[in-house]
């Protein structure tokens, strides 16, 4: 990739949240070497890489549903698909079902699915808050992580999971949650609609949840744990495939940023929060 190119996308992230995934996806691959999730890593073994605190995450929040084997599911907001491809690995459902808003990360789904020749998959640009791809009543397991903060009507995104749950069928939302007791203003008032954020704070995540058709069984605060999970951030990088001094350096300011903002946020005005119930 041409520098002038690099530093266009690069600088470009902050303008929109296709841009950002976008770039989060690439440069997320050239750390790695794969695409990998695009969630936050919680904390697990001791010097674990960065894809191995991605799992932990996913495999706590999988766990939380109890036993998924031989199940439908859908996965609202899959991005890439890869953490969708890793919950069928690991869980052993019988299919699962990917939707996202985001046409790029559909497309790379789809994609990847073909190239590893994955079975039993289906990936579909759909909106959270409508899932007109999904029929009623079809869905033994919902989930959602790091992704409902984008959705501007969440009463319908709640709606939409009760609609397409079988009765019985259990839903997890994992959310990143506003301690702010002031609206945003200004810049980044701005920005935040640039990035598509709507952020909730807890009491009205459960206000709301009381009026839908959806029973949190358990609420779970693990900001803590995703903080320790990006402990050891700075040596991920050192891994950066070397593709020239220039190149590196930009990718690892890039990356140096987005964790330290991050890192930043969930200390003074985030939290990480796992709602975890059943359609009533």
């Amino acid at each position: 990739m041409k520098l002038y190119k690099l530093l266009v996308d690069l600088v470009s992230t902050g303008t929109s949240k296709s841009n950002f995934y976008k770039n989060m996806n690439s440069t997320l691959k050239r750390l790695n070497g794969e695409y990998t999730m695009l969630h936050y890593p919680m904390e697990g073994k001791e010097n674990q890489t960065f894809i191995e605190g991605q799992k932990n995450l996913t495999d706590f929040c999988i766990s939380l549903l109890g036993e998924v084997g031989g199940k439908d599911l859908l996965e609202i907001g899959c991005g890439n698909g890869v953490q969708a491809k890793y919950i069928k690995e690991v869980g052993g459902l019988k299919f699962v079902t990917g939707v996202d808003l985001d046409e790029a990360s559909i497309d790379i789904a789809t994609q990847q699915q073909k190239e590893k020749n994955i079975k039993d998959m289906l990936f579909i640009v759909d909106d959270a808050q409508v899932l007109g791809s999904i029929d009623k009543e079809s869905m033994d397991f919902v989930v959602s992580i790091e992704s409902a903060f984008h959705y501007p009507d969440k009463d319908a995104f709640m709606q939409q999971v009760a609609r397409v749950l079988k009765p019985g069928g259990k839903f997890l939302v994992a959310d990143l949650l506003t301690t702010r007791r002031s609206k945003d203003a200004g810049v980044r008032k701005f920005w935040k609609g640039k990035m598509v954020h709507h952020h909730w704070n807890l009491e009205r995540y459960h206000e709301r949840f009381g009026e839908s058709q959806l029973y949190v069984e358990d609420t779970l605060d693990i900001t803590d744990r995703v903080l320790k999970g990006f402990e050891g951030y700075r040596k991920w990088i050192s891994n950066i495939e070397k593709a020239g001094i220039i190149h590196d350096f930009f990718y690892k300011v890039f990356y140096i940023i987005n964790a330290e903002l991050i890192r930043h946020q969930l200390r003074r005005s985030m939290r990480y929060l796992v709602f975890v119930g059943n359609r009533s």
